[in-house]
């Protein structure tokens, strides 16, 4: 199987899920308000269910799909999210109350998983010494299409309207399957024997896996709760000037812009010397670059902080998936991406809830000490286990205390 040419498939097909799905973000709540929730707390609470909704879904049907995965494969899998995500998210555009928007937000996500899934699938196809480099160039598509997403979907609502967008969104999910179909080769599946049968206590009973799925949480709440709050941070330090959106939006797609640049070089230099101990100094490093804008007070000093960062975190996405890939046995491999995805779905929930909690009762600028604070201790966590685990004390000790069982038993 030619995993280059892979990549390149699926990198097209995450950057065009990854635009379609952020063009609907910039006027999400505008379409909420169009529809009649005009009242400030109303449209709020509104806004952010809506948002929360596909989070939600898609963490309790991740480990389903996983299961469907060890079955019948990842491009199976790949197929069953552009179906189901493209169709119901073209829906949306008939739509002519919040509740039902809610609801379709809400369906949108237990078909959802299309870019975690494409990671598990070349996890799979991929020679293990170069699943780094091909991790972290598929990154880089779903990054691209983030960045631009909602500057299309910005520029095509003001020209014919919110709706519409709900169908170009639908349209572009639809056409990532052409290439999925056409192009992409069938993963191999484990057949699921009496003796060889895969289960979710197979998965948990492996410690490494355990602590790369926290920490795919925490790296999740860590990212997702700064991204929420910028805009008013932003505000916090230019005030209320005309182009706040921009500048907003500049400083989430200069970390974006960043990562692209970073994630492939990371990915090889893991392959290189190894994800596991790349993995924990990238963590501490993306901590370390985030404490700083605690106490940023210019819109460019947080700008080049935000780059900085970006750096380093552009590397850590592929070197989890990359070590949950080596600590999975193929025969649960589905059911292990599965968890992952559950987990990287519930930070996304998480994070946002947690970065406005933090700001309502400290300041705004404290969410970067949460982000920078939670991306050291992962770190930490990670070396940590990393380093109990290769430790050959145990193995030592066994060894030892058997041979002293031996001497009594010879002197007896």
């Amino acid at each position: 199987m030619d995993w280059k040419r892979s990549v390149r498939i699926l990198w097209l097909c995450n950057f065009m899920v990854s635009a379609g799905m952020t063009m609907v973000i910039p006027f999400l709540s505008l379409f909420l308000w169009q529809m009649g929730i005009t009242e400030h707390h109303a449209l709020s609470m509104w806004t952010g269910l809506v948002f929360s909704a596909t989070f939600l879904s898609a963490a309790i049907m991740a480990p389903i799909w996983g299961m469907f995965a060890d079955k019948y494969g990842q491009r199976a899998n790949l197929i069953r999210a552009g179906i189901g995500m493209g169709l119901i998210t073209a829906c949306m555009a008939l739509t002519t109350s919040p509740t039902a928007l809610l609801v379709l937000r809400f369906l949108v996500g237990f078909f959802s998983g299309f870019i975690t899934v494409s990671f598990s699938y070349l996890a799979r196809v991929v020679p293990k010494d170069h699943s780094g480099e091909a991790l972290g160039t598929l990154q880089t598509g779903s990054i691209a299409g983030n960045i631009i997403g909602p500057l299309i979907g910005g520029a095509l609502s003001d020209l014919f309207g919110f709706r519409p967008v709900f169908l170009v969104t639908g349209l572009c999910i639809l056409l990532t399957l052409l290439p999925v179909i056409f192009w992409l080769e069938k993963d191999p599946v484990v057949p699921q024997t009496k003796e060889n049968k895969a289960s979710f206590k197979d998965v948990f009973e492996h410690r490494p896996l355990i602590i790369l799925f926290i920490a795919t949480f925490l790296v999740q709440i860590a990212v997702l709760g700064v991204n929420s709050m910028m805009t008013i941070f932003v505000q916090s330090l230019v005030g209320h000037t005309s182009n706040l959106a921009f500048l907003s939006g500049l400083a989430s797609s200069i970390t974006g812009i960043a990562t692209i640049i970073g994630a492939p070089y990371l990915g090889k230099l893991g392959d290189r010397i190894g994800q596991e101990k790349t993995l924990p100094i990238l963590l501490v490093l993306s901590g370390l670059f985030a404490l700083p804008q605690v106490w940023t007070d210019h819109i460019y000093a947080l700008y080049v902080w935000r780059f900085l960062q970006g750096l380093v975190v552009g590397g850590v996405w592929p070197a989890l998936q990359a070590l949950i890939n080596a600590q999975s046995p193929r025969r649960i491999q589905g059911r292990v991406f599965g968890v992952t995805a559950s987990s990287r779905f519930l930070g996304n929930l998480t994070g946002p809830t947690a970065a406005g909690a933090i700001a309502g009762l400290f300041s705004i600028a404290s969410i970067f000490a949460l982000s920078g604070l939670l991306l050291i201790v992962t770190g930490a966590l990670v070396g940590y286990a990393h380093r109990r685990a290769s430790t050959p004390w145990r193995e030592g000790m066994k060894e030892k205390l058997a041979a002293w069982t031996h001497r009594l038993h010879s002197r007896h």
